[in-house]
């Protein structure tokens, strides 16, 4: 069900407006900085999957970058719903932020501030279309790392994307669909906007160290866990990703997106393999089914 409104309507510091009057302050940390933390969700048939372990762990980020914000968890829980139900959107993408906001002077002390809190609803996104869903896309391995924990640990969920976008432009530019990059020993770590897991003899490999807790990602562990995959979180290297038999990413744009190459390099199983389908068409019957779902209320 696609939008029913003249135009979007984007909560904005407890307000819910007409996205042309959402307006926010050319003096924002957020947009000076990218001194801020956001979450993504997605709706899929009038449900928000998995809305509490969102909310955690934008909490998590809010905590660990000395953030606050005016609304509680469950205040944001209704916030957010309430975004997704007056913009009529039954599968949704829907983005929550909190930034540091305007400060009161030029050179201001961080930990003092008022933050500017905001959500948007769109339609919901793959992250692949529909022919790299079918086949498989090409992944690059970046030149450029991932963040290191001791200087911008990737936990953090922040609005500083300037990195992502850099990795992005080179991976276009150079004919891949997405890009991975490594860690600052060399070893895998995740995409921009997702988590990487390969499978090797039928055993299920994911990154440990230095990627992004990601939900999506948390759900496929559980759920190859409920299929009876055996599951490795471990570092592994390019070797063992150009190697492996599958290797697919995740995220919440989209559950499941299949790899056919790495760098150059053609996997051994036509993409999506047998491992990747199954996962995805778990996560898809859970989403149906309405596991872990926020009803939305249309």
């Amino acid at each position: 069900m696609e939008s029913a409104t003249q135009e979007p309507i984007v909560y904005l510091n407890g307000e819910f407006l007409p996205a042309a009057q959402a307006g926010i302050s050319v003096f924002d940390q957020g947009f000076l900085l990218g001194d801020g933390v956001f979450d993504v969700v997605s709706a899929w048939k009038g449900s928000i999957f998995k809305l509490r372990q969102h909310v955690d762990r934008f909490f998590d980020s809010l905590q660990a970058a000395h953030l606050h914000t005016r609304l509680s968890r469950e205040q944001w829980h209704e916030a957010i719903v309430e975004t997704v139900r007056r913009n009529r959107l039954a599968d949704a993408s829907i983005r929550f932020i909190v930034s540091r906001g305007v400060p009161e002077q030029v050179v201001a002390d961080p930990r003092v501030h008022s933050p500017t809190e905001v959500i948007w609803a769109a339609p919901y996104i793959f992250l692949g279309d529909e022919i790299q869903r079918g086949r498989g896309i090409r992944l690059m391995v970046s030149q450029l790392r991932g963040f290191a924990p001791d200087t911008l640990d990737p936990r953090y969920k922040c609005l500083s994307r300037m990195h992502f976008q850099l990795a992005k432009v080179e991976a276009s530019a150079a004919g891949y669909d997405d890009l991975i990059w490594l860690n600052a020993d060399g070893f895998v770590a995740e995409g921009p906007a997702s988590n990487l897991f390969m499978v090797r003899d039928d055993v299920l490999y994911t990154p440990a160290n230095d990627v992004l807790h990601g939900i999506t990602r948390q759900t496929f562990l559980e759920l190859a866990e409920r299929a009876g995959v055996p599951v490795q979180i471990r570092q592994f290297t390019v070797y063992d990703l150009c190697t492996a038999d599958e290797v697919f990413t995740t995220s919440t744009a989209g559950g499941a997106l299949p790899v056919r190459e790495i760098s150059g390099r053609t996997l051994r199983r036509s993409a999506p393999g047998p491992v990747t389908r199954e996962l995805d068409r778990l996560y898809w019957s859970s989403r149906e089914a309405g596991e872990h779902a926020t009803p939305i209320g249309l």
